[in-house]
């Protein structure tokens, strides 16, 4: 499934990445955001839904888990090239019922790693952060668990996903992925970066300040649901400093 807004270009070629997958059968499912390019163009081989005004990335990726008829359901942005290799390895890791999201390692284009699989943000983790600890959690095996995952590739059972309401429609964007991997942890599963495989990731190569202020904003809005508005203040104040 792939929300996506005016990315035809990418798009076509991460909807090009998944037709050349042999090994599993997929339902390729777009959910255009109201798309002023040419995008219908694109999808015209895939299942669409077609939003006629913009909408939020936990609505429109929900209207797509609605619709999906597959067992599985992977969230994917449509800034992503992913190989038959990294599905096979995702898929692999949710058959153990104790996991409940996976995704694979990122790269960028030029073939560099890029980071995903955090710890939870906590008052103590963001005053570690920033004394200078790493928050990416580094390997620990085939699969590692993690806090969360960037939300480019999220893959889980589809059932489970509906039972959890799917995403919180009150992140718009930011914290999406965040509070989805947070509430899977809470409900006894795992959520765990398969190593062995990678997929191409364009996007968050360049963050500027508008966008920082959103993530942190939405790492606030997080804390101060699950921890108390205390702390989602203090968070909010000590990111402004």
């Amino acid at each position: 499934m792939i929300f996506s807004r005016d990315d035809a270009p990418l798009l076509r070629r991460c909807l090009a990445s998944l037709a050349t997958v042999s090994a599993v059968s997929l339902d390729v499912i777009v959910v255009d955001n109201a798309s002023a390019d040419g995008t219908p163009a694109v999808v015209a081989d895939v299942r669409c839904i077609r939003l006629d005004e913009d909408s939020s990335f936990s609505r429109g990726n929900n209207l797509g888990l609605a619709a999906a008829r597959a067992p599985r359901t992977l969230f994917l942005n449509p800034d992503t090239e992913v190989g038959e290799g990294a599905l096979v390895a995702c898929l692999r890791a949710l058959d153990d019922p104790r996991v409940g999201l996976g995704s694979p390692r990122l790269r960028w284009p030029d073939g560099t790693d890029q980071e995903t699989g955090w710890a939870l943000p906590t008052p103590g983790q963001l005053l570690r952060e920033r004394l200078g600890t790493p928050r990416h959690i580094a390997p620990t095996g085939d699969l590692t668990d993690v806090g969360w995952l960037m939300g480019c590739f999220l893959m889980g059972r589809t059932a489970d996903l509906r039972v959890l309401g799917g995403f919180d429609e009150a992140f718009w964007f930011h914290g999406t992925d965040l509070e989805l991997c947070a509430r899977v942890q809470q409900v006894g599963q795992r959520v765990v970066r398969v190593e062995g495989e990678s997929i191409l990731h364009v996007g968050h190569q360049g963050w500027d300040a508008t966008r920082r202020r959103a993530t942190r904003g939405a790492t606030a809005q997080w804390l101060a649901r699950d921890s108390g508005w205390a702390v989602g203040f203090a968070a909010r104040v000590a990111a402004r400093l």
